[in-house]
């Protein structure tokens, strides 16, 4: 197994493929005793307990946390149920129509991409994770939603504030004892969150601009929602936009850095390749490995006896390089048909609403970077990149080497 990995909740900060495959190999649905958790390992198996919310339910905030204190932490617009779920859905669905992200695309994500790759040409390296990935990404969602993007000091005090909030919630999924040291820093963090976003959330909310912010206080579909849950769908959207799309963007470089004559079939390519090789990256290292479910009822899953109360891990790293579903699955292949339908961004209702916004960071992100950062390449002398996390997972650190320019 790759890097000793015996069970899912042993993954953390290692290497998971060859778990991956092993899990796949046994069954396409398997019990591990370690977490008590059933590990869906099959595309079809993944999909279906993805697909299918009133059987395979998402845990709810008080099902996660040690106490109801620190619901707000991990309380996400995810938790809403029947129709008020559809009608948020259908709100994000709105925001990001395909007009709406090609003016993103043209305004702030290339105004965005582009002064970031301004800030590290001149230096000739850099560190992919810190220096670039994570700022287009914090910039991206604090443009849209109507934050100062451009200064410094409030972006770097906002991510402080969200990392520890995220690494409370990368603890708590899979080992919630080890969490309880960082529930208090991350509960603070969230009130830090909401007096940086207050001053722009009253501004929006006073006067109307063409801002994400200004919808939250004026749309319909939002009627009804205290204000605490309004501040709550900004720090859920700022994060989760945010750390995911980052990740995504860093391990996706890496894989194409390290895959011999991929820079330079990406570099100069036209639309539809970079495309594709998103989509492949997003297949093949994507952000999200697993999701947990809570069954409802006893059922059948891929020849497995679900039982109602098993907790059962959606693992998506694992689905998407299934070989009964993809050629070549742990390749990449630029002329792959239908290369959107991987699982990187959940399937269903509980698909991301964001991914067109995601799609647009990502291609745009990258194909900008690798045009104008000439002889770009992985720097020999630096520490060697791991795998970190375990839900999510991103490549770090990233150093690269490139051609200085002079602006």
């Amino acid at each position: 197994m790759s890097e000793s990995i015996h069970y899912l909740g042993d993954t953390v900060g290692k290497c998971p493929y060859d778990y991956y495959a092993e899990a796949r190999a046994r069954e396409a649905v398997t019990w591990e005793e370690p977490t008590n958790n059933w590990i869906a390992a099959s595309y079809n198996a993944v999909r279906d307990v993805l697909t299918d919310e009133d059987t395979f339910a998402r845990p709810l905030p008080t099902q996660i946390v040690p106490s109801d204190k620190y619901t707000r932490i991990v309380a996400s617009p995810f938790n809403l149920v029947g129709e008020e779920r559809l009608a948020h859905r259908r709100w994000w669905l709105d925001i990001f129509n395909p007009r709406e992200i090609e003016r993103y695309r043209a305004g702030v994500v290339a105004d965005i991409v582009e002064a970031t790759i301004d800030e590290i040409a001149p230096r000739g390296r850099a560190e992919l994770v810190a220096d670039y990935a994570e700022r287009v990404s914090d910039r991206v969602i604090a443009g849209v939603l109507g934050l100062p993007w451009r200064d410094d000091d409030y972006m770097v005090t906002m991510r402080a504030n969200l990392n520890k909030i995220e690494h409370y919630k990368g603890i708590v999924y899979l080992k919630p004892e080890d969490a309880i040291p960082h529930a208090e820093v991350a509960l603070a963090a969230t009130y830090e969150v909401d007096a940086l976003l207050r001053p722009y959330m009253e501004e929006r909310k006073r006067t109307a601009d063409d801002s994400i912010m200004s919808r939250i206080w004026r749309d319909d579909a939002l009627d009804g929602w205290t204000e605490d849950a309004r501040y709550g769908l900004v720090r859920t959207f700022f994060a989760g936009g945010s750390d995911t799309t980052r990740t995504a963007m860093v391990n996706a470089l890496h894989l194409m850095l390290t895959t011999p004559g991929m820079l330079q079939k990406v570099r100069h390519a036209d639309p539809r390749t970079v495309g594709v090789f998103v989509e492949e990256a997003l297949r093949l290292v994507g952000t999200v490995h697993f999701r947990n479910r809570f069954c409802q009822r006893d059922t059948e899953l891929e020849g497995a006896q679900v039982r109602r109360g098993d907790k059962v891990a959606a693992v998506i790293a694992s689905g998407n390089r299934d070989a009964a579903r993809f050629g070549d699955p742990d390749e990449i292949n630029l002329e792959r048909k239908n290369p959107r339908q991987h699982l990187g961004f959940s399937v269903g209702i509980g698909a991301c609403a964001g991914s067109p916004l995601a799609r647009v960071e990502l291609q745009e992100g990258i194909s900008r970077i690798v045009n104008r950062l000439e002889n770009l390449r992985l720097d020999p002398d630096a520490p060697k990149p791991g795998l970190a996390g375990s839900i999510f997972k991103l490549t770090t650190p990233v150093h690269v080497l490139f051609t200085p320019q002079q602006l």
